[in-house]
């Protein structure tokens, strides 16, 4: 018996910690690499208070992110996530996405704005047999 789809969803969430994360800022699309960590199939990341995405988000809570590519082959299964965004409180979690931080990255905890992201739609992407088999959160 083949596994459900969320628990697929789940492997490639855990196994993997980075992604491109889209925003509109200033009526154009700007797209960055974000680490994440999650809760279930909710996403954090974390960002500098100072940075552009942090104005773009407030005035557009709405994001993209491919998550889980890594350029292995090209029918390499990986996420297409459509999500809200919100700005939260969580030491515990910002800690957790700063210690997955590459040191060049990692400011001090302060610095940094931790955001959370609630998916709307996930989809597979490239996965055999089906591009786009949409999983239920």
């Amino acid at each position: 018996m083949g596994t459900s789809l969320k628990d697929q969803a789940l492997e490639i969430l855990q196994k993997h910690h980075i992604g491109v994360m889209a925003t509109v800022s200033n009526g154009k699309p700007h797209s960055s690499y974000m680490t994440f960590a999650h809760k279930q199939f909710t996403l954090y990341t974390v960002t500098p208070k100072e940075a552009e995405k942090v104005e773009a988000l407030r005035k557009n809570p709405h994001t993209h992110i491919l998550y889980g590519y890594e350029n292995e082959e090209l029918s390499q299964t990986f996420l297409e996530i459509e999500g809200t965004v919100s700005e939260v409180q969580d030491d515990e979690m910002k800690e957790r996405v700063l210690s997955k931080l590459h040191p060049k990255y990692a400011k001090d905890a302060a610095a940094m704005l931790l955001l959370k992201i609630e998916p709307i739609r996930m989809r597979f992407m490239n996965k055999s047999g089906d591009n786009r088999e949409e999983v239920t959160v």
